[in-house]
C-alpha cells in the first residue's frame, strides 16, 4: 500500500475547491485524511461556516472508519429497521465524528487499498459529493 502524500491531498483539495468553483457552490471546506484517520491537510474558503469545519473532517473520518464512503452511511439509515440505531450508536462511539451523508468519499491506492478519504461540506450534501468526486478525478484518482 502506498501512502497518502501530502502532495497528493493538496493536489486533491485544490481541485476539489476549483471543482466546487466551477459548479458555483457556495464556501466549502475540504479535508484529506489518511488511511489512519489522521488529518493530512485542510483548507476552507473565505465565509465557511465554522462548524462545516468539522462537518468536513467528520464525513471522511466515518467514510474512513466504515470502509465505505459517507454517501452508503446516509443511505443505510434511510433503509429504517436497525440502522438508525446503528449509526445513533456509532456516533456515541466516535463522539459524533460520523456524518451520514453524501460528501465523504474513499481514495484507493492502484491496487484497490484504501489509503485515505476526502470530505467536503458547505453545499448541500449531493453537491459536496460530486465536487469531492470531481475533484478526486480531476487530482488524478479514478473514482465514480
Amino acid at each position: 500500500m502506498t501512502p497518502l502524500s501530502l502532495e497528493q491531498a493538496n493536489r486533491i483539495i485544490e481541485q476539489t475547491i476549483a471543482s466546487a468553483h466551477e459548479m458555483k457552490l457556495p464556501p466549502i471546506g475540504v479535508a484529506v485524511l489518511d488511511s489512519g484517520g489522521h488529518l493530512k491537510a485542510l483548507q476552507i474558503e473565505d465565509g465557511l461556516a465554522f462548524l462545516r469545519i468539522r462537518v468536513c473532517h467528520a464525513k471522511a473520518w466515518g467514510s474512513l472508519g466504515l470502509g465505505v464512503d459517507s454517501a452508503k452511511l446516509g443511505e443505510r439509515y434511510l433503509q429504517g429497521g436497525m440502522n438508525p440505531g446503528f449509526i445513533g450508536a456509532l456516533n456515541a462511539m466516535c463522539d459524533g465524528q460520523a456524518v451520514p451523508l453524501p460528501g465523504g468519499v474513499l481514495i484507493h491506492d492502484a491496487e484497490g487499498q484504501i489509503i485515505g478519504a476526502v470530505g467536503v461540506s458547505g453545499a448541500a450534501p449531493e453537491d459536496d459529493e460530486k465536487c469531492a468526486k470531481a475533484g478526486l478525478n480531476a487530482a488524478g484518482w479514478n473514482v465514480t
